[in-house]
This record gives structure tokens, sequence and C-alpha cells, in this order.
């Protein structure tokens, strides 16, 4: 049987995998008025702001419309809704932050780690997405996430419908009847904005920009913080060498040493990249990776 096996293989040379496929460079700017068009044209109602102050400044007179939200920890505080919390399914808002949005179809992608419930359940949702993160096609997405995925996405390409009943076109049937996405330019920038007025704050005695300003971490301290996959997580207390962190789901406290965390950030410093929490892991340390460089995100060093 195994001269059968050499004899086929003989002559035979191993192939090469092939490149990624090709496709046509585009400009980011392009792929935003691609994302809006689509939207627009899947019932999204696409906003677009040049800055987090315009976009907060729009939330605060739209949002008066509801009177209650239920929002996602991942939606940073300045563009969380004035308005009274409630459970996703007596809210009448909720608040999103997509993860990436694709020009191809219109869609935002959400991490299951906010609960469907909030995506599904209030009549009106509202997502935010960075800018920066507005992607050519489906796979791009994926490939930005593919360090650290969440255990389930969802793409949400325009409000719900159906015409399951006598081919008449319903909206909010199985989910939101509206869907409203509000495209930010810098928005990443303001998720950091906390810890980095708190080194603002310190004046000349500032640390140099390699090293890892512990008075930052401590600012972080009782603030609700995200995984890069979304995964909820409190800053619970932060001592001289470790900072504290608690998982919203679980409960579960996990504890990160300052060595740890000094290392990463003067790596990234020196231009090693540290894109997600498998990088943080084979480059700094393998405690609680994504709590870790979640934090590090906060403070805008990776």
């Amino acid at each position: 049987m195994l001269d059968r096996v050499r004899r086929a293989l003989a002559g035979r040379w191993p192939v090469e995998a092939p490149a990624d496929p090709w496709r046509p460079a585009v400009e980011a700017a392009d792929a935003v008025e691609r994302f809006l068009a689509h939207a627009e044209a899947g019932g999204v109602e696409a906003r677009r702001f040049e800055s987090p102050d315009a976009a907060r400044a729009w939330l605060e007179s739209w949002a008066a419309a509801f009177k209650s939200a239920a929002t996602s920890p991942r939606v940073p505080a300045p563009l969380a809704p004035p308005l009274p919390a409630a459970p996703p399914e007596e809210a009448e808002l909720g608040v999103s932050r997509a993860l990436a949005a694709v020009a191809d179809t219109g869609s935002v992608l959400l991490s299951s780690a906010e609960g469907r419930r909030l995506q599904l359940l209030p009549p009106v949702h509202l997502v935010w997405v960075d800018e920066a993160e507005v992607v050519q096609h489906l796979g791009e997405a994926l490939g930005r996430l593919a360090d650290d995925p969440p255990s389930a996405l969802a793409l949400h390409s325009g409000p719900s419908k159906s015409a399951d009943i006598g081919q008449i076109m319903v909206q909010g049937v199985h989910g939101p009847g509206r869907l409203v996405v509000a495209v930010v330019r810098g928005l990443a920038e303001l998720e950091a904005r906390p810890a980095e007025e708190a080194k603002t704050d310190r004046g000349p005695s500032s640390p140099t920009p390699d090293a890892l300003d512990w008075e930052a971490v401590r600012a972080l301290a009782g603030r609700a913080l995200a995984t890069k996959r979304g995964d909820a997580f409190t800053v619970e207390k932060v001592t001289e060498n470790t900072a504290v962190v608690r998982v919203g789901s679980s409960g579960k406290a996990y504890t990160l040493r300052r060595r740890c965390l000094e290392k990463a950030a003067r790596l990234a410093a020196a231009g090693t990249p540290i894109p997600g929490p498998v990088a943080y892991r084979k480059l700094a340390c393998n405690e609680a990776p994504a709590y870790a460089w979640a934090v590090l995100r906060a403070l805008g060093r990776v």
C-alpha cells in the first residue's frame, strides 16, 4: 500500500498557499461614504460627526424623546444618553458600541458580550461607530478581531423587518424598528480621554512618554471598561504594585501586576505592536491578558 502512495506522490512538489486575494485600494474616507450610503439604503438612520463633542451635543437633544435607556458598558460615558437606566425589555432605547462597520453592506458588527437583549429588545437601537473602524468588507472586519474574537458576533444591516404575513412589510417584528448608526471621528480618543486628562493634570513632573504613569492607572479605579471583544469589567482598586479588576458577568476578580503592565507599556512605546491580548500574553505577561490589555488601551498606551 505504501508503494502505491509513493508512486502516486512521485514527481509532485508542494504548492504554496495562495496569497490574500487582491482587492482595490480605497481611501478610508471613501469607505465611510460607502458605508453611510449603503446603510441608509437599508433603512438605517445614519449620522456622521467630526468630533465626539459634536456627537455629544446631538445626543443630548436627540435622546430627549426617550424616557429610558439600556446602555452597553462599552459605550464611553460622555456618549451614554442622559436617561434613567432600564433593563432591555423595558427600555425605550438601546445603545451599543460597534466593533466595526462594513461599507460593502452598510452593516455594523456587534459583540455578543453586550448581551443580545440590549441589541434586540428596545424598539430603537443607537450604535456608535469609530470612523477609523469603518472597513470595506466583512473579511477585513473579521481580520481585525482575529487576535481576540468574542464568542459570537451579530451583523446588523438595518431595522428589523418582515413580510411573512400577507407579503406586507412590517418593521420592528423581530427586533428594533429603528436602527440609528452614528459614525464619530476620534471616538477611540474619547475612550482614553479620562486617563490622558489625569496625566495632563500632573504638570511638568509627569513621567516620560515610555513610562507607565501609575497615577493614571489609579485614576481608573471605579471605572467600567470592556475587553477588546466587549466583556465588561470594573477596575475595583489599585494598590502600589497591583490593579484588581472584577468581571461584570461572573463577579470574578483578577489581579494585574504593575511590572507586567509597565513592561507592555515600554514595549509599545518602543514601537512593538501589541494589537490585542494574545500579543500582550506573548510579549509581556500571561496574567489576565484580556483585562490587562484593556487597561492599557484605556490609558492610550496600546
